[in-house]
């Protein structure tokens, strides 16, 4: 077999928040970076609600921006199936309801500024390691491009960490999702509105994300029902005279963080890694963060690859070190509460009701572990664990 020459040091598949942050990292350490996006456009289509708390995005160095931002949020109110919402405040902002399309196109015009080259309409479909100890991808039409190391970030439902030899997310934990985007609403405040309930969205939840003085991002997903059926009656009882001006559907991936996230010649990071918050499916932060954390991780190991594998292992350390333990507790959360009945479902707010206090006090968006924690320790939710395994049991069945 004849010599296969190297084009790139780092490959980045995929150029949404965790591919670019990546990609960027990667290019400001001295490699050479190749983004490969299988789209035409760069954040087309976007499926994303758009929600990002502020500490989450200075977690990951970004600060709000004219070009993507749309609104800034003080709080959010949760609708049990019946009775009165919980309303959640702050006396400041706390989150950024932003144009995600927008957000992708700005991080990849940032990175190319950096000197990442971006390829559009370019697929990865299958990854391969070469004799000489590099790695590749072969893309859609047939072509192969070469490089030391490939960071996947091309989201749910990657084929490429199983070819690495790795685990995929439990992709039967996608669950459908369908969102409209609404003008003609009545005022729209400064809250989130998020909906419960076998009527609107069973084993999940609605939400109502205003972008607007009278505009907002309504959707929901759920795994058993007719996505479109439960969102047009909601969108019916709440705001019956609004427009919908677009519709996007897509997917919620709810399954929690694959077990390896690395192999040699191989990093994979963002959604295709399960680096989602089980509970809402959110994964701009998570993914933002992991991407930059794997980008610094593949250029070490593109000046080294003979023993650099220890740089690919430090990115899995790192990024467990700062999620780990509030996405085991989010997937507790999710696993607990997904099937619950209207009425336990009830009941459990009620105990909540009681606890805003707390909540307002210890909630974060990004970091929902110790909220949670708190709240299973509560003796009145304790109380509710019998009704929980019941729901599940009758779920089983049904």
């Amino acid at each position: 077999m004849g010599a296969i020459s190297v084009d790139y040091d780092v490959i980045v598949v995929g150029a949404g928040v965790a591919g670019s942050e990546a990609a960027l990292e990667a290019s400001k350490a001295g490699s050479k970076v190749l983004i490969l996006e299988e789209h035409q456009q760069v954040g087309v289509p976007s499926h994303c609600s758009g929600v990002v708390s502020l500490s989450g995005m200075k977690l990951i160095g970004l600060e709000p921006n004219q070009s993507f931002s749309q609104k800034l949020i003080i709080g959010a109110r949760f609708h049990p199936p019946k009775g009165e919402p919980i309303e959640i405040r702050k006396p400041d902002p706390v989150a950024l309801i932003l144009n995600r399309m927008r957000l992708d196109q700005f991080l990849a015009k940032r990175a190319v500024s950096q000197g990442v080259e971006l390829r559009t309409s370019t697929r990865a479909s299958k990854f391969v390691r070469h004799e000489n100890g590099s790695a590749g991808v072969v893309t859609q039409d047939g072509g192969k491009v070469t490089a030391k190391v490939i960071v996947d970030a091309s989201g749910a439902g990657s084929r490429l960490p199983g070819q690495a030899g790795l685990d995929t997310p439990d992709w039967s934990e996608l669950l459908p999702g369908l969102q409209y985007e609404l003008v003609e609403t009545p005022s729209q405040d400064d809250f989130v509105d998020l909906f419960f309930g076998s009527k609107r969205a069973p084993g999940f939840f609605a939400w109502s994300i205003p972008t607007g003085d009278h505009s907002s991002r309504v959707g929901l997903a759920s795994g058993k029902g007719n996505v479109k059926k439960l969102l047009d009656n909601l969108v019916a009882e709440n705001w019956p005279k609004a427009v919908v001006e677009a519709t996007k559907s897509g997917s919620v991936l709810v399954s929690g963080p694959i077990g390896k996230c690395w192999s040699h010649n191989f990093l994979v990071t963002g959604d295709a890694a399960g680096h989602v918050k089980q509970t809402t499916g959110g994964g701009i932060i998570i993914g933002g963060y992991c991407g930059q954390l794997a980008g610094k991780a593949a250029s070490q190991f593109s000046t080294a690859p003979e023993t650099g594998v220890k740089f690919l292992r430090e990115y899995e350390m790192k990024w467990r070190e700062t999620f780990s333990s509030d996405l085991r507790r989010m997937g507790l959360a999710r696993k607990l509460f997904s099937g619950l009945s209207d009425e336990t479902l009830n009941r459990l707010f009620d105990v909540l009701r009681d606890h805003v206090g707390d909540i307002q006090d210890m909630g974060d968006i990004d970091f929902q572990g110790k909220i949670i924690s708190r709240m299973l320790r509560e003796r009145r939710l304790v109380k509710l664990l019998p009704r929980v395994a019941a729901d599940h049991l009758k779920a089983v069945f049904a």
